[in-house]
């Protein structure tokens, strides 16, 4: 009995000593991009997605923040969708998704990814975060999108994409 009871207690002391994050808000986003057919499995292909509108700095304004406020700020859920039809995204074998601030692509971050697709990806593909801190590349008005795929075979038809994806703000 007293065993259950210090357990208890350890328990109960851990609890309360953990500290919490805090989602702030969160920023949706969505970009387009075409996966043309004829694309190989040998090469790895790159889609840049440029100009895309970072609201970060609205966000903190709006709420009287400034970013040293945040104490992590990465992207949340992430999926590609097809435009047209049911496109197979098991076609992928693997794939990165990487921003970068306007002119500094060697200065880029890995924020989502998906390894070993599986076959049966009809319609849309669900992407894995990564939790990299992007908050110093949102900070400027504007930035870019690098689409790295690689493909189990050659793609036999061309395709529009949606890239839905959101980037959350956290504070402890």
């Amino acid at each position: 009995m007293i065993r259950y009871l210090i357990v208890i207690a350890f328990f109960s002391v851990g609890m309360i000593s953990c500290k919490t994050k805090a989602p702030v808000f969160e920023i949706y986003q969505e970009a387009r991009f075409s996966i043309p057919a004829g694309k190989d499995p040998v090469a790895t292909h790159h889609f840049i997605i440029r100009d895309i509108p970072s609201f970060l700095k609205a966000n903190l304004q709006q709420r009287g923040m400034v970013i040293d406020d945040l104490t992590e700020f990465y992207a949340g859920k992430g999926r590609f969708q097809s435009l047209d039809f049911d496109y197979n995204f098991g076609v992928i074998y693997d794939l990165s998704v990487w921003v970068y601030k306007k002119g500094e692509y060697e200065n880029r971050k890995e924020v989502y990814y998906r390894d070993e697709v599986p076959w049966s990806q009809k319609g849309e593909l669900k992407l894995l975060s990564t939790g990299e801190d992007v908050r110093e590349i949102l900070l400027s008005d504007n930035y870019e999108i690098d689409v790295e795929l690689q493909f189990k075979s050659v793609t036999a038809q061309s395709v529009d994409c949606r890239f839905e994806f959101n980037f959350v703000a956290y504070i402890e």
